[in-house]
């Protein structure tokens, strides 16, 4: 996780800069779900994923149309000019802005995990290593793979923009509009940033809470293959390997993954009672390529292309036929496809002062949600299936006015839209069927500034105007300055900025089997609406061996969208206010030692919006630390103390539970053996912790792996 500044690529300052030192780097009593894997149910709220079959991976008209005017867009441009051959710097934050900036002049909190930290953490899943990152509180229902909610700084778990390679990942069809983050595997990922706080006048709808960017790995060089292999404790088997390269003015780098797990049991015992104990386990698959081209000596290009697969074992609630509620249930699962496809091209002209970028993606989700009738258990029964797809195009630009003054401007267009149909048993006497579909435009034009005066002073400026077909027209901006003062080695920073997101076309029109079918999504809801700012001071020592800041902030979120206490359709909210502080310390000892201390306190203030409550903790805690006590020999841990949180609970007894405050420790280490042989072990939950981050779904215990890394 990136605590320091390294050397990045800088324009030519104001006239009369100096170069610096580097430094581092109502009674609505719902609860937003992230993906459709189980969700925890408010009071009378529908408990619904999504459901399937195998992939049905159909391209329509709009579909076609879209990728040929994309394809004969990206030919022209090439055709046209020639192409640069940098690789990104780890002293580059692609994302919060309209272009790619030097950490040291971005002016929004942000956190930067490399694969450097990926591969000594030992993280296998995105959500493993956002659960290191401040200002997050990452919630788990169930199983590795299992449904996982970002809780970014108080906001809720669908208002956090989530992008891959700067491509939305949200998912029309689930109920909240979120990107099912839970099946990400960081084989292929070269690092992660997440960026906190509004960023709407940048990225429109969902940025309220932040934005978070997994960028994908592209190969460079000879010929380069890697493979390793990991098993341990609960039935776990992880393979993944790669190959990657370049020849002439061509890169690659193709990889695949592989996980499995017998897992344990999710469902804790005082929920299930005299029912017997069954693992939950999970599996899944991922195949993905990137391919990149130059194209002379001004423009170059890349398509990215990746397939998920994979299936999770959900204890999905039901009743017996005494209507007895019946939660572990052996028969419960949910399966989940999906396809991205996306493609970049990207020129510098004019002396590199004009640097225009046009990019595309096809994103195709679908999901399952099925159940069988359990011998002596549940006797309930569904399988639908959710289907959604999202278009995105996007033209970029970036021209430098002046040394000190880049202007970026561009517009972007979105088409989504799903599908969705399935039926629900309620015994043998009783069926619900239901199916519905939509789909909508959205278009949207932006601007900004960046303002660089003597190396010291920075200011970004962000305008955008969406365009939604179902709604009044919004403007969003954010206003962020910076300054630094090298004597001292100190930094300050603010921003401020507003925010908004459009219902999902769930939450607009969406069903749900549960409940005997009475839920129905509300055509006539509004956007949620969003203002936001946070100030901050960082200060060095020692030559910023030392590092240490704070940063507060707060966010009012109006018109947040909730299910009815009855559960029988989506309403709009008066809205609530998240605010706090985020405080860390960051410190190298010597060349083989560093750590870092997160400490982030949340408060919410709501007069009717109480759900704003679950799942925000007031104090988290948390600590990474690296070791090299010898070369090839490297050790690292990752600790987080987490306050207890109100939640709702899965049993449906009582208002809201308070879980207990837990403390996870994992620990990990690798032995190089030789150029190519590394040996790897880690322990996950070292304390062997019982705790509940979703209550009534029970974490694992105590993870013991090991494996070995063969490259060439």
């Amino acid at each position: 996780m990136v605590t320091r500044q390294v050397d990045a690529r800088r324009r030519a300052p104001f006239p009369t800069a100096c170069r610096l030192p580097r430094f581092p780097t109502s009674g609505s009593l719902s609860l937003p779900v992230n993906t459709r894997s189980p969700p925890v149910p408010a009071a009378g709220v529908c408990r619904d994923h999504v459901t399937g079959g195998p992939p049905m991976l159909k391209f329509d008209r709009r579909s076609i149309a879209f990728l040929a005017v994309a394809a004969s867009a990206a030919t022209a441009f090439a055709t046209s000019a020639h192409a640069e051959t940098d690789r990104i710097s780890d002293g580059i934050l692609i994302t919060g802005n309209l272009e790619p900036l030097p950490t040291k002049e971005v002016t929004s909190s942000y956190t930067i995990i490399t694969a450097k930290d990926i591969e000594e953490h030992q993280y296998l899943r995105l959500t493993d290593a956002l659960k290191t990152v401040p200002g997050l509180n990452v919630v788990q229902s169930g199983p590795h793979g299992a449904q996982t909610s970002i809780f970014m700084r108080g906001s809720n778990s669908n208002q956090t923009l989530v992008m891959m390679n700067g491509l939305p990942l949200e998912d029309p069809s689930s109920p909240s509009g979120a990107a099912s983050i839970s099946n990400i595997s960081l084989g292929d990922v070269e690092r992660i940033e997440v960026v906190r706080g509004p960023q709407s006048g940048v990225y429109g709808s969902q940025a309220i809470g932040g934005v978070m960017n997994i960028i994908t790995k592209s190969g460079t060089g000879a010929l380069s293959t890697h493979a390793s292999i990991e098993g341990g404790t609960l039935g776990t088997l992880n393979a993944n390997g790669s190959v990657s390269g370049g020849f002439g003015s061509t890169n690659y780098y193709f990889a695949a993954s592989h996980e499995r797990t017998d897992g344990s049991d999710i469902t804790p015992a005082r929920i299930r009672g005299t029912q017997p104990e069954e693992k939950d386990g999970n599996e899944t698959t991922s195949i993905s390529g990137n391919i990149g081209q130059r194209f002379g000596e001004n423009v170059k290009g890349s398509i990215f292309a990746q397939f998920v697969d994979s299936s999770v074992d959900t204890d999905e609630d039901g009743s017996n036929a005494s209507f007895t509620p019946f939660y572990d249930n052996p028969n419960s699962t949910y399966d989940q496809q999906k396809l991205l496809i996306s493609g970049k091209l990207s020129g510098k002209f004019f002396g590199g002062k004009w640097r225009p970028t046009l990019t595309g993606g096809y994103l195709h989700q679908q999901g399952q949600n099925k159940d069988q009738p359990d011998a002596g258990g549940s006797i309930y029964s569904n399988d639908v299936t959710f289907t959604s797809e999202t278009l995105n195009a996007a033209f970029d630009n970036s021209y430098d006015l002046l040394d000190w003054n880049t202007l970026s401007f561009g517009t972007t267009y979105r088409h989504e839209k799903y599908e969705a149909h399935g039926f629900r048993d309620f015994g043998p006497t009783y069926r619900i069927n239901e199916q519905s579909k939509a789909d909508r435009d959205q278009f949207a034009v932006y601007a900004g500034e960046h303002l660089n005066f003597a190396d010291q002073l920075f200011l970004n400026l962000n305008l955008r105007y969406d365009m939604p077909v179902d709604y009044d027209n919004h403007f969003s901006f954010t206003i962020a300055p910076a300054y630094y003062l090298p004597d001292s080695d100190t930094r300050f920073t603010a921003s401020y900025g507003t925010g908004f997101k459009t219902p999902s076309l769930y939450q607009l029109h969406g069903f749900s089997t549960n409940s005997f079918g009475v839920f129905r999504g509300n055509p006539n809801l509004k956007p949620e609406k969003s203002r936001g700012w946070e100030t901050g001071i960082e200060q060095g020592f020692f030559d910023h061996a030392l590092v240490t800041g704070v940063t507060w902030f707060q966010t009012q979120i109006d018109d947040p969208i909730v299910t009815n206490s009855a559960g029988t359709t989506t309403q709009n909210d008066p809205g609530f206010t998240a605010k706090g502080i985020e405080a860390f310390v960051s410190f190298d000892v010597m060349q083989n030692v560093s750590a870092r201390i997160d400490y982030t306190y949340t408060l919410l203030k709501t007069d009717s919006y109480q759900s704003a409550f679950a799942r925000r903790p007031r104090h988290k805690i948390g600590l990474t630390a690296n070791w090299q006590p010898m070369e090839g020999t490297s050790l690292a841990t990752d600790i987080q103390w987490i306050d207890p949180y109100r939640d709702i609970p899965r049993d449906g007894f009582g208002f809201y539970v308070n879980p207990a405050p837990y403390t996870i420790v994992n620990i990990s280490g690798s032995q190089k053996l030789s150029d190519h042989v590394t040996l790897t072990a880690r322990v996950n939950n070292l304390l062997d912790q019982k705790y509940e981050p979703a209550h009534g779904f029970q974490a694992p215990g105590i993870e013991a792996l090991a494996g070995v890394t063969v490259s060439f």
